[in-house]
C-alpha cells in the first residue's frame, strides 16, 4: 500500500484518483476547501480538509489543473510542511528524462530522451515532450499538446489542448499557447497566444 492525499476534488482530481489506483498508489482522502465537493458523487474516498486544516498524513498528489491556483495552494501546503508525490500511470513513456518532485504523467503521456523538466509538470493524455526539452517548473500540457525536441520553456507554461510548440523554441514564464495553436516563433513572458501560427492576444 502507497498511501496518498489528492488535492483537488474537482474533474482533474477525480481522474488522477484513477490514475493513481493504476500506477500502485491509494488514495485516501482529497484535500479541498469545498467540504461537500464529492457529496454527489460515490466510489471516492473523503474530503479530509482544506488546504489550511487538512491533516498531511501522506505524500499529495496535486490534482489542481489552473497554474496560479495550483501554485498558491503547493506553496500553502509546502508551509505546512506538506511531501509531494508523483504519478507517472504505466500507459506514460519517460525515456532517460530528469523530471522533478510532483510530476502528474496521464495515460499516453510521452517524455522523450534526455529532457530536463522542473517540479510538478502536468500532462494529459497524449501529450507529447521531445527530447531534449528544458522546461521549469508547473508546466501544464493539456490533451495532445506538444513540444518539439530543444524547445526552452521558463516557469509556469501553459500549453492548452492540441498546442504546440516547435523545435528549438522559447517560451517565457506564466505564458499561455491557447487550444489548437502552433507556435513558430518564440513567446515572451506573461503573453498569451492563439491561432496557426500563433500570435499574441493584445493586452
Amino acid at each position: 500500500m502507497n498511501p496518498v492525499l489528492i488535492l483537488g476534488a474537482g474533474g482533474l482530481g477525480r481522474e488522477l484518483y484513477w490514475w493513481a489506483l493504476e500506477a500502485g498508489l491509494t488514495p485516501t482522502g482529497f484535500i479541498d476547501d469545498r467540504p461537500d465537493a464529492l457529496a454527489a458523487l460515490r466510489d471516492y474516498p473523503p474530503v479530509v480538509g482544506s488546504v489550511a486544516s487538512a491533516p498531511l498524513t501522506a505524500p499529495i498528489l496535486c490534482g489542481i489543473g489552473q497554474n496560479p491556483i495550483r501554485q498558491r495552494c503547493v506553496a500553502a501546503l509546502r508551509e505546512r510542511g506538506a511531501r509531494f508525490a508523483s504519478c507517472i500511470h504505466p500507459a506514460a513513456r519517460v525515456y532517460h528524462a530528469t523530471l522533478g518532485e510532483g510530476a502528474i504523467l496521464a495515460p499516453g503521456a510521452y517524455i522523450g530522451a534526455d529532457a530536463t523538466v522542473g517540479d510538478f509538470l502536468f500532462m494529459q493524455t497524449g501529450a507529447v515532450l521531445g527530447h531534449d526539452v528544458r522546461a521549469g517548473d508547473f508546466l501544464r500540457m493539456d490533451t495532445t499538446a506538444f513540444i518539439g525536441g530543444y524547445a526552452t520553456l521558463g516557469s509556469g507554461v501553459t500549453l492548452h489542448t492540441g498546442a504546440q510548440v516547435m523545435p528549438g523554441k522559447r517560451v517565457g514564464d506564466n505564458a499561455t499557447l491557447g487550444a489548437g495553436s502552433t507556435l513558430l516563433s518564440n513567446l515572451p513572458a506573461n503573453t498569451t497566444a492563439f491561432g496557426s501560427p500563433a500570435l499574441p492576444l493584445a493586452r
